[in-house]
């Protein structure tokens, strides 16, 4: 009976056991929990401002003897995956978005591909697919949830869409790619500028452009240079919009980017 007992107990421990797993940016988490809830304990190595070598010692030790590392095909990830696996080789990594075409930007892969609601539905079918291999007995949890987030990725797509069918302004100013799907799926024109300052000699051209194309706003990072932006924005009357596409609640920061967009320039 005593032998019985511990067996349950064993059981009971091994299949409430949570795996630990690491992404990149606060938005993998909020996607990955979206459909795990909160089955898995889930590390992130770049989180808000704090850079993984700012890390504290016992930080740092839970994502290295992680079970998962969950990837996006960034570059950064490539060092990540080295440094985890020097630690860690038993840390399995899965690229979760090995499957979904990716476009070639300015010369390169873009990765950003959760910029994009209809995207995200192929990132969760793939979250879906790898969160069930790791935890069978759950796939029926994860399903009803994988479910419920389409239909909210739906709503939220359809959401912003209007918003944006009612925008004065389709053509936006950015130094970096990372909006690309953004401007894609919604029919926005990205014009890249060189990540500098502008020089004066440069304005007269620039402003003519400008005029042309009706560009009226310029989207940056958060917390990139905003005199650098304004050597530009200053010349053409052009709102700056900052943005940061790793913010943790992802619809949230989807919907105030389309405000920001949307709002008249005066």
């Amino acid at each position: 009976m005593i032998k019985f007992i511990f067996v349950l107990l064993a059981l009971f421990s091994f299949l409430n056991a949570k795996i630990h797993l690491v992404v990149t940016y606060p938005i993998h988490k909020k996607l990955i929990e979206k459909i795990a809830k909160d089955d898995f304990v889930i590390h992130v190595v770049e989180d808000g401002n704090t850079s993984f070598a700012k890390k504290r010692n016992l930080h740092k030790n839970e994502i290295y003897y992680s079970n998962v590392y969950l990837t996006y095909g960034l570059e950064k990830e490539e060092r990540y995956i080295k440094l985890f696996k020097n630690r860690n080789r038993y840390i399995n990594i899965i690229n979760l978005t090995k499957n979904i075409k990716k476009d070639i930007v300015n010369g390169k892969e873009n990765p950003y591909v959760w910029m994009d609601p209809i995207l995200v539905r192929k990132l969760s079918k793939n979250i879906f697919e790898e969160l069930s291999k790791l935890k069978s007995y759950r796939k029926d949890f994860f399903k009803e949830n994988y479910e419920n987030f389409l239909m909210e990725l739906d709503r939220l797509f359809l959401s912003l869409k209007k918003r944006l069918e009612k925008n004065e302004f389709y053509n936006i100013y950015v130094y970096e790619p990372y909006w690309h799907y953004f401007a894609k799926r919604f029919r926005l024109n990205l014009y890249y500028k060189e990540n500098r300052y502008t020089n004066l000699d440069e304005v007269p051209q620039l402003v003519e452009f400008s005029k042309k194309h009706n560009i009226k706003k310029l989207l940056i990072k958060e917390e990139s240079s905003y005199e650098q932006a304004q050597s530009l924005a200053s010349n053409i009357n052009a709102d700056i919009i900052e943005h940061d596409i790793t913010k943790y609640n992802w619809r949230v920061n989807l919907q105030s980017l389309v405000r920001k967009i949307s709002k008249y320039k005066r």
